[in-house]
Formats: C-alpha cells, structure tokens, sequence
C-alpha cells in the first residue's frame, strides 16, 4: 500500500503516532480563546503552516489574543499577544521591524528659483563673414545659449542641423570659430532684478 508522500506520520519519542497531515502543517492548536464550556472552539486542534500565522511587516493579526500553537514535532509553542506573534519557548517577540519609509533621492537639479538668481540663459546666434570649410555658408548660420553654469549648445540653420554641446562658450568658439571668422552675437542678456 502505497503512501501520499504529501503526508507525513510520525511517532513521538515514547512511540506514540502523531497524525501531521499535509507536509508543513506541523503547528497545532493547543489553547483556544475562542472555546466556550458548549463548544470546542473554532481552531482547537487544528493543524497550520507558519505562513498561516506568521505576519508581513506592519500587518495586522487576525488571530485571537492568548490563542498557543504547538509544534509537533519539537513543542514549541507560539502564542498570540496584543496582536503580535510571541515564542512562549524563547519569552521573545517574533514581531517583525516595521519598515522605515527611504529618504527621498534629492533632485538632479537643484531646487532654484531661476527669477529669484540674476544668472539666466544667454541666447545667441552665430554669423559667419566667411565659409572657410564650404559648408555651412556665411551669414547667420547657427543658434544657440549659454546657460547659468557655463555649458553651451549649438544648433546648425542648414543640414543637416545637427546640435552640439559644449562645456563652454570658449569651448565652443575654439571649435567653430574659424580663427575669428565666425562672431557670436547674444540676443539678449539677463536682466538684473532689483
């Protein structure tokens, strides 16, 4: 006779049978608060899991105050008190530390005011007196801004209208200046609150 090798039978250290049920259901319920002098209780020998009982963080317990599980295979017991697991074995709390919310990341750009900050975005155009490459023609031939921080950016009128950054003006006039063939001319400048 074949046996479920999903149930398992075992016997205690003086011999006698323990009935254990499904694998894993090895909690017992030895104390029921919920017993009555008419009725056994609703989980008074019943077999659970660990996961049954056993909480998330920051859960709350469903199970009965002063309700004891027993493990049969070891005796130890567990109990329920205020709504926290406790290991009547151990005398310890098997409450789990509730979770601490993360700090928040701080932004990847600083929390400015930019009306507030004198240092604004300069927009430019670029005019070329001559083509010295034969491409990019003469005349207004890009535009483009310096922001606060120094960085620049390049936008071409013709194609392919490609964009370019730089870590700064210089940087910029050093590779499309044409040895002062090309002059930048701001469209604006910042206004200086008073």
């Amino acid at each position: 006779m074949a046996q479920n090798q999903n149930v398992l039978n075992q016997n205690d250290e003086s011999g006698n049978y323990i009935p254990c049920g499904k694998r894993g259901y090895e909690w017992k319920v030895v104390v029921d608060p919920t017993e009555t002098n008419e009725e056994s209780g609703l989980f008074l020998g019943g077999l659970f899991r660990m996961v049954d009982f056993r909480l998330d963080r920051d859960e709350k317990s469903t199970w009965p105050d002063g309700i004891v599980f027993e493990n049969v295979y070891t005796g130890h017991r567990l109990t329920f008190q205020n709504g926290v697991l406790f290991d009547l074995t151990k005398a310890i709390s098997m409450a789990r530390k509730t979770r601490i919310p993360k700090k928040k990341e701080k932004p990847l750009t600083p929390d400015t005011n930019p009306s507030a900050s004198p240092i604004q975005i300069r927009r430019f155009i670029m005019i070329r007196s001559k083509d010295l490459t034969g491409i990019s023609g003469t005349g207004v031939v890009a535009e483009g801004a310096v922001f606060s921080d120094g960085l620049s950016i390049l936008r071409w009128l013709r194609s392919p209208f490609a964009l370019g950054v730089y870590p700064s003006l210089d940087d910029l006039i050093t590779v499309h200046g044409h040895g002062g063939a090309s002059q930048v001319v701001f469209m604006d400048e910042c206004i200086q609150p008073e």
